[in-house]
């Protein structure tokens, strides 16, 4: 078999699953993902573990530093290779609005409209709670059956430092294939209590169009003037005999008429941004036109410089976020929106050279 390094592959996807389940040892793996033996072992075994990945923090939004970790060039290949094959045994849980092709935000988001009450619950450390073990006996375990040698270097080529690394190409994918399990847990027990169940990444919502939120799920106790949320028994043990942690400090319980959020956009009605999002970019924008861009590309840069930590190469300037923010807004809202075709206009005009 001809060995190359180009980034993708080129069997079909039915080839591409046939070839995974057919594997029976590492060499497999290499002819698979089309590299040399020699070569794999040498970039997953023998390159020292901190020359594998650039690893950088970059902060969260609400709060706290979350650490990235993206491999060098060659493994990077090597990983993109192995997720295009993963893609392809990985059957998409209909729950599932994360890294899945025809999915994201919006449509997670859209599950959740017009309903009475909306659970919001995060799952703490979600990458880095996956180690090389459980990557190792999921590939070794139904569905997929693989042999113990093949399942270890299929871990050590997702894996570093024993951990699921957030910023390789194969951590997503590898995350729902974890995730399938609970999934369909998650997605039964829903269907018990009349909720509707999604999750994207980390982030699970439940909702329902019910006069009260089912007790399983979640309950709400008042303790000295404050409301807190519980989470329902039938719920946190799935949870947890799934090897994942609920973060308490993130548990929302939203009530129709109050504000309600599902992976940062508004689901009351229809799935919308913020208010204070677009307020952001109309303020970017009528910085730019009053005071140049030379001016706020400084005050961005200076503004960010303290809260992240990214290596120079993956900077972006102020034109790109702000084209970014305008584009987000078409993605909620439609290509067609008002203010998404205004703020597109106003920007264009802004970019041309005076």
């Amino acid at each position: 078999m001809k060995k190359n390094s180009q980034l993708l592959l080129a069997d079909s996807p039915e080839s591409l699953r046939e070839k995974f389940y057919s594997l029976k040892q590492p060499m497999d793996i290499a002819d698979l993902l089309e590299v040399s033996y020699s070569r794999l072992v040498y970039h997953i075994y023998l390159v020292e573990s901190d020359k594998r990945y650039i690893t950088f923090e970059i902060a969260k939004k609400s709060g706290g530093i979350r650490q990235i970790s993206t491999p060098i060039t060659a493994l990077k290949i090597i990983q993109k290779k192995l997720n295009q094959v993963l893609q392809t045994v990985y059957e998409i849980k209909p729950s599932v609005h994360g890294f899945v092709r025809g999915k994201n935000i919006v449509t997670n988001a859209q599950a959740h409209t017009k309903k009475r009450y909306v659970l919001n619950l995060d799952l703490t450390d979600f990458f880095s709670s996956i180690n090389f073990g459980r990557v190792r006996g999921m590939f070794m375990a139904a569905p997929y059956g693989l042999h113990p040698d093949v399942a270890t270097v299929l871990a050590q080529i997702c894996c570093h430092n024993n951990q699921l690394p957030q910023g390789a190409p194969t951590s997503p994918t590898v995350t729902n294939m974890i995730c399938a399990k609970m999934d369909s847990q998650l997605q039964r027990l829903a269907k018990e209590y009349k909720a509707t169940y999604t999750r994207y990444a980390d982030d699970i919502t439940f909702s329902t169009t019910l006069p009260k939120f089912p007790e399983q799920l979640a309950y709400i106790v008042g303790q000295e003037d404050v409301n807190k949320i519980f989470i329902g028994n039938r719920l946190i043990s799935i949870i947890d005999e799934n090897g994942f942690e609920v973060n308490n400090h993130k548990n929302r319980l939203q009530v129709k008429g109050n504000h309600q959020e599902v992976t940062g956009l508004t689901t009351n009605l229809f799935p919308n941004v913020d208010r204070r999002y677009v307020r952001q970019v109309r303020a970017m924008l009528h910085a730019w036109a009053k005071f140049g861009l030379e001016a706020v590309e400084k005050e961005y840069q200076e503004k960010h410089e303290s809260q992240s930590r990214l290596p120079a190469k993956y900077k972006q300037n102020f034109k790109q976020v702000l084209r970014g923010k305008i584009e987000f807004i078409g993605m909620v809202k439609g290509r067609n929106d008002s203010i998404y075709k205004k703020y597109l206009e106003l920007y264009t005009k802004i970019s041309k050279p005076q």
